[in-house]
């Protein structure tokens, strides 16, 4: 009868424990089924674009380097010039050599050398003559008239001056054999459009020694 009575008294109680933790089972699951899924980490950027700043930049620079090109560019094309006229400088030294001999046999070789003057500290007033820019040939300035058509004012771009030595041994007297002359070439004489030389101060400069014989 006790055992009855304990019974009865307990039954709710289990019954209550087994509805809580059938409860408790059921939350649990629903929180399991509800808890979110974890967050997808955004797509890397393609490693071979560009940014809109890397492109700014990369304008910038080429931007820069086009405008010291051009600024360079005047500059190049006078070196380009001055090396080409050099060249064509160092091509004179025949052809006057030929036009000295033309003198020389036209009025004397003693005429030719008395005519040319006497190297002095000023280094001005030799005898001159004058050649176009292609160096093709050379032509006496004043001394006898040349034996082709003379050069226009447009074609007188070299000027070529000559000097006798002052000292010995390569002094020049009436009875020697051979006339060594002290040569200075400048450019340009004269340049397109202008009437007047150019100053000496605005020339390039060649300077080289020739002899010739009788």
């Amino acid at each position: 009868m006790l055992f009855k009575t304990m019974a009865r008294n307990l039954a709710p109680s289990i019954l209550v424990a087994a509805v809580g933790r059938r409860l408790a089972n059921g939350l649990t699951t629903a929180a399991t089924r509800r808890r979110p899924l974890p967050r997808r980490s955004p797509a890397p950027r393609d490693a071979g674009g560009f940014s809109l700043l890397e492109v700014i930049v990369a304008v910038g620079l080429f931007a820069s380097s086009v405008a010291v090109v051009i600024a360079l560019l005047p500059a190049l094309t006078r070196s380009a010039v001055s090396a080409q006229d050099y060249q064509e400088a160092q091509r004179l030294p025949d052809a006057l050599k030929v036009e000295l001999r033309r003198l020389a046999l036209a009025g004397g070789f003693d005429a030719l050398a008395t005519r040319v003057p006497v190297q002095d500290s000023s280094g001005a007033g030799g005898l001159a003559f004058l050649a176009p820019a292609d160096a093709a040939r050379v032509l006496s300035k004043e001394y006898l008239p040349p034996s082709g058509a003379p050069l226009s004012v447009a074609d007188q771009y070299f000027l070529i001056e000559c000097w006798r030595f002052s000292d010995e041994p390569l002094r020049f007297e009436t009875p020697e054999y051979c006339l060594a002359l002290a040569v200075r070439v400048s450019w340009p004489y004269r340049v397109p459009g202008s009437s007047a030389p150019t100053v000496n101060s605005a020339r390039s400069q060649f300077d080289f020694t020739i002899s010739l014989t009788r």
